[in-house]
């Protein structure tokens, strides 16, 4: 039995491969046996769901002229695929196994410059817990277990980083950094006043009360008035939400103003 599975499976991953392959999925380095390596095999892409919808909805409707900013870029897999739709990636980073990985997948793309540094609202290290099998999970509140690594990570605003922008506007930013996200945007108020990008921002459950979050707080008084979330199940696409629920946001968009987001 186990023969017949282990034939079965590799049959599925090959064809998987191939399929993944002939979508033109970029053929990213990753960890064995982690949790965004395992998406990648399965999926061709981690968040493939989201950037499906960023890809089909949002991106068309912005200026391919423009830097893109992926704050809490992890091994690259969003950095990669932004590639392809901004004029410049910046891709910021702190985890230095992850960043490992991140410098040998920017090399796929020639527009992306990566940052070995995380984004807070002041400049300090942070001490993090780094959880076996969920690289990604990295964060000061992961729940830690005796086989997890305990890591540090400098952070510092992004209003003191010269990006070199020569001009360019910043149309989007990403930011996935396991519950410091109202830190970056306090630390990037002065970029995100001065450029006014669509915002793509991971919340977490947890941080939800009275329809807004510590984060969605720092949004708002900046003039991100506008939000947008991922339906659940059916295709994945976004939608105007007038609040946050008390649920898991794997991204949800902030904008100043109102977005048309009619699929292509």
């Amino acid at each position: 039995m186990r023969l017949i599975y282990r034939a079965l499976f590799k049959q599925l991953m090959q064809s998987a491969a191939r399929s993944h392959r002939l979508a033109g999925r970029p053929a990213l380095a990753g960890y064995a046996f982690d949790h965004i390596t395992l998406k990648m095999h399965i999926d061709g892409r981690f968040a493939y769901r989201e950037l499906d919808a960023l890809e089909h909805q949002l991106f068309p409707k912005l200026d391919a002229d423009t830097v893109c900013l992926d704050i809490g870029a992890n091994i690259g897999n969003h950095a990669v695929n932004f590639a392809d739709h901004f004029h410049h990636v910046h891709a910021f980073e702190p985890n230095r196994k992850a960043l490992d990985l991140l410098e040998i997948n920017a090399r796929l793309r020639p527009n992306i410059t990566v940052h070995s540094v995380g984004l807070s609202d002041h400049r300090h290290t942070l001490s993090a817990v780094q959880p076996e099998g969920n690289l990604g999970g990295t964060g000061a509140s992961a729940s830690g277990s005796a086989r997890d690594q305990r890591v540090e990570l400098p952070l510092v605003p992004l209003d003191g980083v010269d990006l070199a922008l020569n001009g360019r506007a910043i149309s989007f930013v990403k930011i996935d950094v396991e519950g410091f996200e109202a830190e970056v945007i306090r630390g990037a108020a002065q970029t995100l006043t001065t450029h006014r990008p669509v915002i793509g921002m991971e919340v977490d459950r947890r941080s939800v009360n009275g329809g807004s979050s510590p984060a969605l707080a720092a949004a708002l008084e900046l003039g991100y008035t506008h939000m947008y979330a991922m339906r659940r199940g059916g295709r994945a696409r976004f939608r105007a939400v007038s609040n946050a629920v008390e649920r898991n946001y794997p991204m949800l968009l902030l904008s100043t103003v109102p977005l048309e987001l009619e699929e292509r």
